[in-house]
């Protein structure tokens, strides 16, 4: 991590201070005039390119008619930062800027490394009042990519959307420009995968069960027998029974057993599988795919050892995690993917310089 502040300037430390030089160094040209009413110090905010600019070091120059050339002692015309290395949600208006992000000098911030975000803030932030800035980009800015529906610190079904790579929140700006180098990435993240759908259950079955009594004859002792718990009567029949009456045999009825519906549950539906993660800072090459569903339970068993519940479904596979700039897949269930996170948030800025599908991914036009 690096933030390393240059400037143009100051000038004039030391040693004599003469029209010419202050016309090559505030008016950056070698030749021709240059009045005494060009140099007053330009505190307007609207100015895109005052002359000798309004900033810290050069609070001792004059706004007005008491003007003189000792005043530009230590002056300076440009203001620089330079970032390198790796940061994690970088504060652009949190920099060394010496109270001049508000005034009119014109100021670069250079965004040479690599800046990310695993949480839902962006990658780099300027929430600060500025005037006359240029954030020139050719390191890489990354969203966070959004957590896959039903995974660790994510909605139980819907997929999070994508953080955002840069935001630019700056109230009251004039002139903040975005300028996209050949080599920059500003990628907004992936939005995460929306969990799949829990499998149906299985459908309810029925157990007929039969337990047989025998044959009785009607009166005989053994035709009281009593049907267990839960089971009835059935399936009458009959057969000859010789019961002796004067002598002859006689045809008596009786029930040639017992029986018993009952219902068996079908097996509980599987767990749609989680949802992908979405292409971030935090997840640059690891898979977006979502997950199979888990297996349907199965359905309830009859005595008999023949099952009657149906098993349940399978769950379905959770939706795919989005690529930088994209949204997360939906799948059938409740929810949805997670939204895309933009390249570049905010308002009152402009963007410029080599936009590509290389150089940008996601929305980023305020």
């Amino acid at each position: 991590m690096a933030a390393t502040v240059t400037k143009a300037g100051p000038y004039f430390a030391s040693g004599e201070i003469s029209f010419s030089s202050l016309r090559t160094n505030f008016k950056e040209t070698s030749s021709g005039s240059i009045s005494a009413s060009e140099l007053r110090r330009n505190t307007s905010v609207t100015d895109r390119n005052p002359i000798v600019p309004d900033a810290t070091e050069n609070a001792s120059i004059s706004t007005g008619n008491n003007l003189a050339i000792s005043q530009f002692r230590n002056s300076i015309k440009y203001y620089y930062i330079t970032q390198t290395g790796t940061n994690t949600n970088f504060d652009i208006g949190a920099q060394s800027w010496n109270s001049n992000l508000n005034k009119n000098i014109l100021k670069w911030m250079y965004m040479n490394g690599a800046v990310g975000s695993s949480t839902s803030s962006a990658a780099a932030i300027l929430s600060s009042t500025a005037h006359n800035l240029t954030i020139d980009v050719s390191g890489s800015i990354l969203g966070s990519g959004g957590r896959g529906g039903g995974t660790a610190g994510a909605p139980a079904i819907s997929g999070e959307s994508g953080g955002n790579g840069l935001n630019i929140n700056s109230s009251g700006a004039n002139n903040i420009v975005v300028f996209v180098r050949n080599t920059a990435n500003i990628y907004g993240g992936g939005g995460g995968g929306e969990r799949g759908k829990t499998g149906a259950n299985g459908a309810d079955g029925t157990c007929n069960e039969f337990q047989d009594t025998g044959w009785h004859c009607q009166g005989n002792a053994a035709g009281q027998e009593k049907c267990a718990s839960g089971f009835t009567f059935c399936k009458p029949g009959w057969r000859y029974c010789c019961i002796t009456q004067g002598g002859g045999c006689a045809v008596a009825w009786w029930y040639v057993g017992c029986c018993r519906t009952t219902t068996k549950l079908g097996g509980l539906g599987g767990l749609g599988g989680k949802g992908g993660n979405g292409r971030g800072y935090q997840n640059q090459s690891g898979s977006t795919s979502g997950e199979s569903g888990s297996p349907g339970q199965p359905g309830e068993i009859c005595p008999s050892g023949n099952q009657s519940g149906e098993n349940g479904k399978n769950g379905e596979r959770g939706g795919d995690g989005g690529n930088y700039g994209e949204s997360g897949q939906s799948t059938p269930n409740t929810g949805n993917g997670g939204a895309s996170g933009r390249a570049i948030s905010g308002s009152n800025y402009s963007v410029t310089g080599i936009l590509n599908t290389n150089t940008i991914k996601g929305l980023y036009n305020p």
